[in-house]
């Protein structure tokens, strides 16, 4: 009896054991799903797409080109014989917005392409946030299991001492069902983590955009990360370098130059027409002189009170609306920053109280416990609790540490920098 309960004690609780498997680190992971990720890839193909819209609409429209003729009679060409014969070689119409329009309108679209640019940023970050969470979920589900694993099999060895206890008379059979009733437990809680674990496993590869059935390897031991900054550090970081925010300036401004746009509806914009006019054969030597005329007409804002004024109107309102959406969008931020950090930093106290206090003494506890249990001192049912609270304990560090790491995650979005590794 002596020597299995001194084996028992052997068994660490904590550390990792199991099969050898190919361990991944969580940045290759990152660099891969920069390079694969379909919501990335389609981000920055939005945001290179809007940066060409500057140039186009800041130009002219195109003009229009076309050849005229305008004959006399029906049943014969006129062209050299009548003077109202005509046949325009070249006529030309070109509208031109009043001045100030185009540039105008290439502010506005600059201003999208560096919002557009800003919202790209904002989903490779919320994409790298939400690997991390899965990772650290993932590394949760696996050392779970581990710890699980170990307890189980340090049960079974109880189960075994209660049966051979029970056998000899010293014994009672409560002792033996309680443990197998906890033993159960122990692999419905196996089969459950195993089922998560499988979940999380397929929520990557939908990250990292591999097949289904892909072999994905273990996570790495998780290193608890430093959050050396103040909740005041970490609103000032949020208000200047949170891409979401970057993006509601962009966007105010958009609308404020769309605003100066509609104003300036009300002015007219111009049509300049060119047509060189022969009248005779293809050279300048034909009996009738050749002509050319040029035509300057300017397209009326009529309707204003119809058109224009209502423009001017919902530019208004569009910029009140962005002003708005930046407000709301900033006080939403800061609640989820305080949010996260506030989680971060219990998550930190507790681990710092199951590391240096709760866990060390659970382990004593069990210990002596199994001391006590071997002279006959300690009831078997005050061993098995023993052993249940400890093995609560090291699951709740674990899931503490992965709840720090996570929240580190999340402020990493909206912050210039990065918190996780």
């Amino acid at each position: 009896m002596k020597l299995l309960l001194a084996l028992i004690l052997t068994i660490s609780l904590i550390e990792a054991s199991g099969f050898a498997e190919e361990t991944v680190a969580l940045n290759s992971l990152v660099k891969e799903a920069l390079e694969k990720n379909p919501e990335i890839k389609a981000a920055k193909a939005k945001w290179e797409a809007s940066t060409k819209r500057p140039s186009q609409v800041s130009t002219l429209p195109n003009p229009t080109i076309g050849v005229r003729y305008m004959n006399v009679s029906f049943d014969r060409l006129t062209l050299g014989e009548d003077d109202f014969t005509e046949f325009g070689i070249i006529s030309a119409s070109q509208e031109v917005p009043f001045p100030g329009k185009l540039s105008l309108k290439g502010k506005i679209a600059k201003e999208e392409a560096e919002a557009q640019g800003k919202f790209s940023e904002a989903i490779v970050k919320r994409v790298l946030a939400d690997l991390k969470d899965a990772y650290y979920d993932w590394y949760l589900a696996n050392k779970s299991i581990e710890i699980t694993s170990k307890n189980k099999e340090l049960l079974e060895k109880f189960v075994k001492i209660a049966e051979a206890k029970y056998a000899v008379g010293e014994g009672i059979q409560q002792d033996v069902l309680k443990a197998q009733v906890e033993l159960s437990g122990f692999i419905e809680r196996l089969a459950l983590l195993n089922q998560k674990k499988e979940v999380v496993e397929a929520r990557i590869r939908s990250i990292l955009n591999r097949s289904p059935e892909s072999s994905i390897g273990k996570p790495e031991e998780v290193k608890k990360s430093e959050l050396k900054l103040s909740l005041d550090d970490l609103y000032k970081l949020t208000e200047s370098e949170s891409p979401i925010l970057l993006a509601g300036k962009n966007l105010i401004e958009r609308n404020d130059e769309a605003l100066k746009l509609a104003k300036k509806e009300y002015f007219p914009d111009f049509v300049v027409d060119f047509e060189w006019i022969n009248r005779g054969e293809f050279t300048n030597d034909g009996p009738f002189a050749d002509m050319w005329q040029v035509r300057v007409g300017f397209i009326v804002p009529l309707y204003f009170w119809r058109k224009e004024k209502f423009g001017v109107e919902e530019a208004v309102s569009q910029l009140e609306e962005a002003k708005e959406e930046y407000t709301s969008t900033s006080l939403n931020l800061s609640f989820a920053v305080k949010d996260k950090y506030l989680t971060a930093k219990t998550a930190e106290k507790l681990l710092d109280l199951y590391s240096s206090g709760i866990i060390p003494q659970a382990t004593l506890s069990l210990e002596s416990a199994i001391a006590g249990y071997e002279v006959g001192n300690v009831d078997f049912l005050t061993l098995l609790n023993n052993l249940v609270t400890l093995f609560n304990y090291e699951l709740a560090y674990y899931t503490q540490l992965t709840e720090y790491q996570k929240a580190l995650a999340r402020i990493e979005e909206n912050i210039g920098m990065v918190l996780v590794q």
